[in-house]
């Protein structure tokens, strides 16, 4: 039996990244031009993981055929990666439906919807020497408890509590009830990755627990399992709503996700996939980002932090700055885009203006329409 295996959770529907999500699930959304799933396999098989199994749910064939379509033998080589449509309750009850699947001792537990560089070795590597039930993968943010929870650690890092956005009294009883020895942590996140020995399965058939942040933890700590946190700064964002994938966005051009980066071949910070078929005194800053078959008209002024994909028109004198375009997008002259996000298959008209606004799938804008903070839904022609 092989040391350690992985699993992908990549069922969530994604009704807070609306209407990004309104026609494909929300591990394809494309951060830096690279879904979000992938970023997850590329993780784990950088840690040197050598079976990976994802448990889809929504839209579960769109994204099985996503996957088998990118991910070929020739590029994982001799990493075996599976996929199994289920209808799984929550984090755990995924875990439970795949449990016949685990062929290792340990298990990686980790998210499609999400960016991080959580340095995974070092997580398998305190996992295995702290030689707990589970670990728990942590880190400090600057931020007021109630929006996460508190935990309670020694200086070993084994948890003695774990609560996820406590109620004000369970927090004042948690800190009358520490010992002298423990450390009462309240700007410390759980950011949804997990390790875990093997007889978590056995457990979870047992207690026919559905989630392990809500329900299987309390349990572990309740019955005297050992739990740890591995607690680090690195970069982490759940791209949960279009502000925080707006974010990820600019992180990653940023490198502050380093070594994770935007796809393509970097020129001083402007990432290329294919070639820029560009008119005259065009402008690019950096940090951008551009898929292929990207044409720029005359003039067109490019400005820091925006990513542009695939097959993406843009008309002369528009300037698009700290923008996420997709791909089959034709934006007309004279556009002024800033802080906004235009999902695949929109038409721009000309001298519009987009002003942190969200344009769903299949949109339309007329010639001098102007859109402030406003969200167009799926198909809107306005």
């Amino acid at each position: 039996m092989r040391e350690w295996s992985a699993i992908v959770l990549a069922g969530g529907k994604g009704k807070r990244l609306m209407p990004l999500t309104a026609l494909i699930p929300k591990p394809l959304v494309k951060v830096t031009n690279v879904p979000m799933v992938d970023y997850a396999i590329a993780h784990l098989i950088f840690a040197d993981i050598k079976h990976i199994t994802l448990a889809l749910a929504y839209m579960g064939e769109d994204l099985k055929d996503y996957i088998k379509k990118t991910w070929t033998t020739d590029k994982l080589g001799d990493v075996e990666l599976e996929f199994e449509i289920q209808d799984s309750k929550g984090t755990a009850d995924a875990y439970r439906l795949l449990n016949e699947h685990i062929d290792s001792e340990k298990v990686v537990v980790s998210m499609a919807d999400i960016v991080t560089n959580l340095p995974m070795k070092d997580f398998m590597d305190f996992h295995s020497e702290k030689e707990g039930l589970a670990t728990i993968s942590m880190k400090t943010v600057e931020s007021h408890i109630s929006q996460y929870g508190v935990v309670l650690l020694d200086k070993n890092r084994k948890i003695y509590l774990f609560l996820e956005k406590p109620a004000p009294m369970e927090l004042y009883l948690s800190s009358m009830a520490q010992r002298t020895d423990l450390f009462l942590h309240t700007n410390i996140i759980n950011t949804g990755i997990y390790c875990f020995n093997k007889k978590i399965g056995d457990i979870l058939h047992e207690t026919g627990l559905m989630d392990f942040g809500s329900e299987v933890f309390p349990y572990l700590l309740e019955n005297q399992y050992d739990l740890y946190g591995f607690v680090k700064n690195y970069y982490w964002l759940d791209c949960g709503n279009n502000q925080t994938y707006m974010w990820a966005n600019w992180d990653l051009l940023r490198h502050y996700a380093w070594p994770i980066t935007p796809n393509g071949k970097e020129y001083d910070g402007i990432y290329v996939i294919g070639i820029i078929n560009s008119g005259q005194n065009i402008t690019i800053e950096k940090p951008t980002c551009f898929g292929e078959f990207v044409q720029l008209a005359n003039r067109v002024k490019i400005k820091e932090l925006t990513s542009i994909g695939n097959n993406v028109t843009i008309g002369e004198d528009t300037v698009i700055e700290k923008s996420v375009i997709w791909d089959e997008v034709k934006i007309g002259a004279g556009c002024i885009i800033t802080e906004s996000i235009i999902c695949n298959n929109c038409e721009i008209g000309d001298n519009v203006v987009l002003e942190r606004a969200i344009i769903a799938p299949n949109c339309k804008i007329s010639d001098n329409y102007q859109i402030r903070e406003k969200t167009l839904e799926l198909g809107q022609q306005v």
